[in-house]
């Protein structure tokens, strides 16, 4: 065995990838740069070619026709696997390609035959004459034994001759040939059929009737861009009706063509626009012939749960027990699918499919979906928000209308309904484009909600869905895919489960996917409860809730009307499950109970927890900073030292303090004494307040003392306080605490003040009309 297996060109002649003959294979391996070797051989030198540098499919071929044929460092049991394998799939090939040549031959066969009747005289006398000599020399190669070529030589120089027999009207036509002649007719029959013997003689290109008619050319077209499928007679039709009807006569006498003519015309411009009226009369099916794939949906998605795409397809099936959808999933990186079969593709099928396929093959990545309103509602939005990982959005929504975006999904639905649905007992057909072409001539957009025309499979969904599992788990699966290498499904996701993420709980996963109710489950919690579906749903934890927005859904895992799940925080803070009593047969005074405790214990702690809070901040020294402030607010100080620490002080102090103060102090005006004595006297009373001490008669009377022997009523609210010191602003003097009040609730509650402030002003205006001689609000008389 040589280190390098090497093959000839005579070898290699007629191999997949390879041409025919052998002087092909040679111009072909000089134009390549094959590297080669010359040795001696029949007739001088012939090169042998290196069987490393050949297209795969040609070693292929070549190891199974000649298995003594060894790549470089290739062992004989190696060789043998090779073989065998290559025998297989070669032989495989070979009798498809037989089989699909065959069926090729009959078909041009049979055209031809149709198409020769409709010749004309002097082209059937040519394809005649042709024909026989043709077969004249079959029957003379056969007789005379010699190879092909020197058969052609000695036929023609005897045909020349007249040695050949043939009819009269033979010679008339053809003469004399030569061997050119002969092998360019063999050739035009095996490719084009027995017409291509009549020759492309006849009228020039563009000088027919209907070519050399700009008008009548323009109608034409236009019934076929319209029309589609229209045949001659109805164009015959349309040109009689607008041409050479007595209202429209041909212009400049112009003459119309013949059926056939028409016909012809009709076949020859279709076949020239084969490619733009495809498009217009049917999208899809340009889309799948002639849109041009040169990338790859799939480049760089090679790992379990990296992408999923989803989609729903009205299935054409009618079934026993009505008419069906499936929804189907598929993981790209390992095409491993999902089938789901539904009445209807909505919310809840998708997300029963996409429960399934959490499950089984775990969490996702990225999911590509269509724009379709099953799969923009906010219940599968929702579930794949909640899935995302933080800062990162896992569904993708393909464009409008371009279903090309997700072809994996789409392919994998045709596969299904191609290969297995027609074996389903009491299948009519997939295929409806008899009946469905026209329908299928408008846009995808307009299509994209209507259903087609269905088929009956004379089986229950709960059969069908077996069937799809079945037929997923055991046939699909297990076939080589060659988007994936040539391995199956199933290898490619076997290697992928080891690292992929799970959902261990399977009740969560249900609380996820549970149903919304409408408006997204958005609900107020109200004193009675959430108020849903003609009833109220309670339980002890909303009474935290109460007044708040959150958010409502479904029981998905009891299948409950009298239970939902209930979430605060945008769905991301789950607070409780809450029942309706009269459909769960909860104790609703049990749940009212343990409420208001709840509600009474979070009011305490509440309570305690600001109060901390305001020790820490040190409230108590509030009235000093607000006299400060306003003191300097009337340019009274002009500045202010903040308090070192708590001050400590005695009568020896404090009478000290005062005596330096009487020696070092300035002389103040009158009126500047009296202003200070007025803060001073008013930050006491303040300090005063700020731990009251008393009965409620007790405190009553000390604030009656402070204001001047005026009654100051207990109030239950601020609102209540501030409408009573209007209205005492109508007839005294308010205190700078009072003044203080109002002027904080002014600020806080500009609307309230005012509305207050009309009402006063409109009540005493009422009280003075009424009694003139009497002050509304006051106690006592001017």
């Amino acid at each position: 065995m040589s280190s390098t297996a090497r093959v000839t060109a005579a070898q290699l002649a007629g191999l997949p990838e390879m041409p025919a003959d052998k002087s092909g294979v040679i111009r072909r391996a000089a134009a390549a740069g094959w590297s080669y070797i010359e040795e001696p051989g029949r007739g001088g030198m012939r090169k042998l070619y290196d069987v490393a540098q050949l297209p795969a499919a040609t070693r292929a071929a070549l190891a199974w026709k000649q298995p003594n044929v060894l790549v470089a460092g290739q062992d004989a049991l190696a060789a043998q696997v090779q073989v065998a394998a290559a025998g297989r799939s070669e032989g495989a090939r070979l009798a498809l390609r037989g089989g699909l040549e065959a069926r090729a031959a009959q078909a041009r066969a049979q055209s031809s035959l149709r198409q020769a009747a409709e010749l004309p005289a002097a082209a059937q006398a040519r394809m005649d004459a042709k024909l026989a000599i043709i077969r004249a020399f079959s029957l003379y190669a056969k007789d005379a034994g010699l190879p092909t070529h020197q058969a052609r030589t000695a036929f023609t120089l005897a045909y020349n001759a007249g040695a050949i027999e043939v009819p009269p009207s033979v010679r008339l036509v053809v003469p004399s040939t030569s061997d050119s002649s002969i092998e360019r007719w063999q050739a035009q029959v095996k490719k084009g059929g027995i017409t291509a013997l009549a020759g492309a003689y006849g009228n020039r290109a563009g000088s027919g009737l209907v070519d050399t008619q700009p008008a009548l050319q323009e109608f034409v077209k236009a019934m076929l861009v319209q029309y589609p499928h229209a045949r001659a007679t109805h164009v015959m039709q349309g040109l009689k009706a607008r041409f050479n009807s007595s209202e429209n006569p041909l212009p400049a006498r112009a003459v119309l063509p013949s059926m056939r003519t028409l016909e012809r015309w009709m076949h020859e411009w279709r076949v020239a626009n084969a490619e733009v009226l495809q498009a217009i009369a049917n999208p899809d099916a340009w889309k799948n012939n002639y849109m041009l794939a040169l990338g790859s949906k799939s480049e760089g998605i090679t790992e379990l749960n990296q992408l999923w795409e989803l989609d729903s397809s009205p299935a054409d099936l009618l079934l026993s027990d009505g008419r069906y959808s499936l929804i189907g999933g598929i993981d790209v990186g390992t095409r491993w699918p999902r089938l789901i079969v539904s009445r209807t593709s909505k919310a809840t099928a998708v997300a029963a499919l996409v429960r399934r396929m959490l499950l089984d093959f775990g969490v996702p990545q990225r999911v590509k979906t269509d724009n379709g309103s099953d799969y923009t509602s906010h219940h599968i939005t929702r579930v794949f928000s909640a899935l995302s990982d933080p800062g990162r959005e896992m569904q993708e929504l393909c464009p409008p209308f371009q279903p090309w975006h997700k072809p994996h999904i789409e392919r994998f639905f045709g596969s299904f309904t191609r290969s297995l649905v027609e074996l389903c007992a009491g299948y009519i057909g997939h295929n409806v484009a008899e009946r469905s072409a026209i329908e299928a001539r408008k846009s995808f957009a307009d299509r994209l909600m209507k259903r087609g025309e269905v088929v009956e499979l004379r089986m229950t969904a709960a059969d069908l869905q077996a069937f799809c599992d079945n037929w997923i788990n055991d046939v699909y699966m297990h076939n080589p895919h060659e988007g994936l290498g040539g391995i199956t499904p199933f290898e490619a996701a076997a290697r992928g489960c080891a690292d992929r993420r799970v959902i261990d709980d399977e009740h969560t996963l249900d609380v996820l996917l549970a149903e919304a109710p409408e408006n997204g489950g958005r609900r107020t919690v109200g004193k009675k409860g959430i108020r849903l579906d003609g009833t109220y749903f309670i339980a002890p934890e909303l009474e935290a809730w109460a007044g708040r927005e959150v958010y409502v859904r479904f029981d998905a895992l009891k299948h409950d009307l009298g239970t939902v799940y209930v979430f605060g925080g945008d769905e991301q803070q789950f607070i409780c499950l809450a029942e309706a009593p009269e459909r769960t047969g909860m104790d609703r005074r049990e749940v009212a109970s343990k409420a208001k405790a709840m509600q009474t214990k979070r009011v305490q702690d509440q309570r305690r927890a600001l109060k901390a809070a305001a020790k820490r901040v040190g409230t108590d020294q509030v009235v000093d900073e607000i006299l400060r402030e306003r003191a300097t607010a009337a340019g009274k100080l002009s500045s202010l030292v903040p308090k070192r620490g708590t001050a400590h002080t005695s009568p020896g102090l404090e009478a000290a303090a005062s005596a330096a103060a009487a020696v070092t102090a300035p002389r103040r005006s009158t009126a500047d004494l009296a202003e200070l004595q007025a803060v001073q006297d008013a930050r006491l009373r303040i300090s005063a307040e700020e731990v009251p001490k008393g009965t409620p008669n007790e405190l009553a009377a000390q604030r009656q003392a402070r204001d001047g022997g005026i009654a100051t009523p207990m109030f239950e609210s601020l609102a209540q306080r501030v409408d009573w010191l209007l209205r005492q602003a109508n007839v005294r003097e308010l205190s700078l605490e009072e003044a203080d009040c109002l002027a904080q609730f002014k600020r806080a509650q500009p609307a309230s003040y005012r509305r207050l402030t009309e009402l006063v002003a409109e009540q005493a205006k009422a009280e003075k009309e009424n009694a003139p001689d009497r002050v509304a609000g006051g106690s006592g008389a001017i």
